[in-house]
């Protein structure tokens, strides 16, 4: 059955004034490890434009302690970071690190961040994920170095690791995700009235085009559907 969105429905999908969202970050570094490198003392860790967007944790801080994961065993690390409503929709531009600058992700020449879709290159020889801020709590898993998912199991949503780019969009917006399983997947955008204005399904693949040249610029509700699973976010056309 398809959702209708009401402005009374987007306020319970976190779009309140006084709401907020936590996104939870987690790292696989098993292949790290795998190829000789040992955890700093001080751990696993995450660098990121978070104070931008509203976060309390530490702007590009790696070694600060609210940028801090904690060990969740299995070789795998996790950190909360909760954003304000208001900031749904933004960029957050963020790496892996581990223990301070210098053993971080995107130095290895075989890092696949920027060429697997989930991150970007400076052109400064920057490499950092990016993540378009969500409007209800995700998890994203990432393993080390690569746009590669977690192992099946490891993120408690069914649809995980969600990325919309571009976001602000011209004509296409491309969405990309794991749904751990589902096979057929549905994009829907919404304007603000609940009116759907552009959707898409796509089965057994893990991303998906949509055409958004003919809507006016603004703001718009996205969703995406995987059996009775569903994600929300904003999406922004110029």
């Amino acid at each position: 059955m398809k959702k209708v969105f009401t402005l009374l429905s987007l306020v319970a999908f976190g779009f309140s004034a006084n709401s907020q969202v936590t996104v939870t970050y987690k790292v696989d570094v098993t292949a790290y490890l795998a190829a000789g490198n040992t955890v700093a003392a001080n751990g696993i860790r995450v660098g990121g434009n978070f104070t931008d967007n509203g976060a309390t944790n530490a702007n590009w801080s790696p070694a600060d302690a609210s940028c801090a994961m904690t060990d969740m065993g299995g070789n795998i690390w996790s950190i909360d970071v909760t954003y304000p409503s208001a900031n749904v929709g933004g960029t957050q531009y963020y790496k892996f690190v581990n223990g301070d600058w210098g053993s971080n992700e995107g130095t290895d020449p075989a890092n696949t961040i920027a060429s697997g879709g989930c991150g970007v290159d400076d052109g400064s020889g920057n490499i950092n994920r990016t993540l378009t801020i969500p409007a209800q709590n995700t998890t994203v898993c990432f393993v080390w170095d690569a746009c590669t998912g977690c192992a099946a199991g490891l993120t408690e949503a069914a649809i995980s690791n969600v990325l919309v780019s571009p976001n602000p969009v011209n004509e296409t917006a491309t969405f990309t995700f794991n749904t751990n399983g589902a096979n057929e997947v549905t994009v829907a955008i919404y304007d603000l009235t609940g009116k759907v204005v552009a959707n898409a399904a796509v089965s057994n693949v893990n991303t998906l085009d949509v055409n958004t040249a003919d809507l006016n610029a603004g703001s718009y509700i996205y969703t995406i559907q995987a059996g009775e699973n569903t994600v929300t976010g904003k999406l922004i056309k110029k």
